[in-house]
């Protein structure tokens, strides 16, 4: 009899267990904010009702969505359903049925299937709720070194880091990349130690400036403003990682503490000078002014003396003064040179030697023949 009895109080535990698990339930979370990915949904019972096991979901209980949040239905190991909208929702296509909603037959024949496996339950049924917000101000503490080709400026080299937010756009890819609660320090690391969904924006930043200096065309002094471009290429660069792979986009992204090197600093400020004389003639004029005001100062401290230095100087201002007048130069009528500045690209006279551009001072004697 000892068997029998036994048999009959595991088949017993087993018909309790069943019928604990068998009061509709409801699901909630509050607003996962900007700490939490994933998190695992959790019955919500005032009465204290529900207290059977935490892996089964009765068809028929009720599941509140918040807004900014996705929902995932799971049911044996199974994405059964998603929801993208807030609101309250049902779970109709549970495979363990309610004996309160009439399932009488599938609640006994489970009861007796836990009983056939020593009272242990056959089925796993979860909802997952996954962040639908914006996740903000993920920066690294790294600085990236990376040469930039400028359409204008030509290869630009300098330092920075960036900062970015993501979005989570397809909630049952995601989930299938975590398969469990996550937090968001726990998937894309901190800023002294980022994990490889970050590391994959760093190592494809190259490939995002390339993008916008070669095919958009975007010189350097719009690049930090012209975010949408940025944020293109870096979507263009890291999709097939991130949306492919993961169901996630790069939301926004922006360089800080962008600093240039000393020579491409440089390159900038002489075009930039001589792009600012091309345009305005009276501003050439004026700089071949000040050049010939410093000149004679410096012919008046003439270590040779005041008078060879201001003898070289009337020649000077000889040449000069038909330059501005647009006589050729006495004797160098037929001396060919450069159309253009080579540094700068400043726009030059014809047949008239000049020893240093008058845009960006740059010496350019050995440019004449």
């Amino acid at each position: 009899m000892g068997f029998i009895s036994n048999v009959t109080g595991a088949l017993a535990d087993s018909i309790n267990s069943e019928l604990n698990d068998q009061y509709l339930e409801s699901f909630r979370t509050d607003s996962l904010g900007q700490e939490t990915l994933v998190k695992r949904a959790y019955r919500q019972n005032a009465r204290g009702f529900n207290q059977g096991s935490s892996d089964i979901i009765t068809a028929g209980s009720k599941v509140l969505v918040p807004a900014g949040t996705y929902a995932l239905m799971i049911d044996n190991g199974q994405i059964v359903d998603s929801v993208s909208e807030p609101g309250m929702y049902t779970w109709e296509n549970s495979s363990s049925k309610s004996v309160l909603s009439g399932g009488v037959k599938s609640v006994m024949a489970d009861a007796f299937d836990r009983f056939r496996f020593a009272g242990e339950i056959t089925k796993s049924q979860k909802i997952y709720f996954v962040n639908a917000f914006e996740i903000m101000n993920q920066t690294c503490d790294e600085y990236l070194n990376v040469p930039y080709p400028d359409p204008v400026y030509g290869n630009l080299y300098f330092k920075f880091r960036i900062m970015f937010s993501f979005r989570i756009v397809d909630p049952v890819r995601f989930f299938k990349c975590t398969g469990k609660d996550t937090s968001v320090s726990s998937f894309m690391g901190t800023s002294y130690r980022p994990k490889m969904p970050f590391l994959e924006v760093l190592d494809h930043m190259e490939e995002v400036l390339n993008i916008c200096g070669t095919r958009d065309k975007v010189p350097f002094p719009q690049l930090l403003s012209n975010k949408s471009k940025l944020k293109d290429a870096v979507n263009e660069a890291v999709s097939k990682l991130w949306l492919e792979k993961r169901g996630m986009v790069v939301e926004s992204i922006a360089l800080t503490d962008l600093t240039l090197d000393e020579a491409s600093r440089s390159r900038v400020e002489q075009f930039d000078s001589a792009k600012i004389f091309a345009d305005d003639p009276d501003a050439l004029k004026a700089l071949v002014a000040l050049g010939f005001t410093e000149a004679m100062k410096s012919a008046a401290s003439n270590p040779a003396g005041a008078v060879g230095g201001f003898a070289g100087l009337g020649m000077a201002g000889t040449v000069s003064g038909n330059m501005q007048n647009g006589n050729p130069a006495i004797g160098v009528q037929n001396v060919t040179g450069p159309e253009t500045c080579p540094f700068c690209g400043t726009p030059l006279p014809l047949q008239r030697v000049l020893e240093y551009c008058p845009a960006c001072n740059a010496d350019i004697r050995s440019y004449y023949s």
